[in-house]
């Protein structure tokens, strides 16, 4: 896997193999980095300092994290998967970039809670819908796009943000979606994209076809080709 050239949560990760002050400071790649930040939890929850808990996560991986960034990892304010997040679901605001977050999230992607936050991510074959989906994901919270990497032959964006889990979690909640897919025809447009570019497929017989399991009221739906 290809290494960040910079620590999503603005403070380095120093690998401490023959630095010296003239040399450039490396960074861990990105999956170290998540690695270390569920031990980090894990460590806290055993009791040990932040101090300790930074010579265990150097034992283990050979990697220095800033005690900073371990204070911020363990108050949920940064971690690996992306910058600082948008606090509240009141804050997040109605666009095209949201109503197609929305649209992909109705079908390959998932929301769900785990020891590293609120997760959104989705993790698909196709590398420019990845993408699209982590440009999305960075211009909604207002961070740098959410760059995919490559995961047992597939591609992952992921994101931790309670703003956003609120807004998508399961079960999906017709009605807490609605103003945000529903505020103008642009952002109509956009949700049916995303929602399309999860699910949608195109028959041989001219037909495009969805099918999407998360919402009862819309498991089948056919459109003709020339629509």
């Amino acid at each position: 896997m290809s290494q960040d050239p910079v620590c999503p949560e603005g403070e380095e990760v120093k690998k401490m193999d023959n630095i010296t002050k003239t040399k450039r400071k490396k960074y861990a790649p990105r999956e170290i980095r998540v690695k270390a930040f569920h031990d980090v939890r894990k460590l806290r929850i055993r009791g040990l300092s932040i101090t300790k808990i930074r010579e265990e996560i150097y034992r283990k991986y050979g990697v220095w994290i800033g005690t900073r960034t371990i204070s911020r990892w363990l108050h949920g304010v940064t971690s690996p998967y992306n910058g600082r997040r948008i606090p509240s679901l009141e804050l997040l605001k109605p666009s095209e970039d949201l109503g197609y977050v929305i649209g992909v999230r109705l079908g390959d992607g998932n929301a769900y809670e785990n020891s590293a936050g609120y997760i959104i991510r989705l993790q698909a074959k196709d590398k420019e819908f990845v993408e699209k989906f982590g440009i999305c994901l960075g211009n909604v919270l207002g961070r740098r796009p959410v760059r995919p990497w490559k995961d047992a032959g597939r591609y992952a964006a992921v994101v931790v943000s309670k703003a956003l889990y609120k807004l998508l979690r399961e079960p999906i909640d017709l009605k807490r979606i609605k103003k945000y897919v529903e505020h103008c025809p642009k952002c109509i447009a956009a949700f049916l994209r995303g929602l399309f570019d999860s699910e949608g497929h195109v028959r041989k017989e001219g037909y495009i076809y969805l099918y999407i399991s998360t919402i009862p009221t819309m498991r089948y739906s056919f459109m003709p080709k020339s629509f």
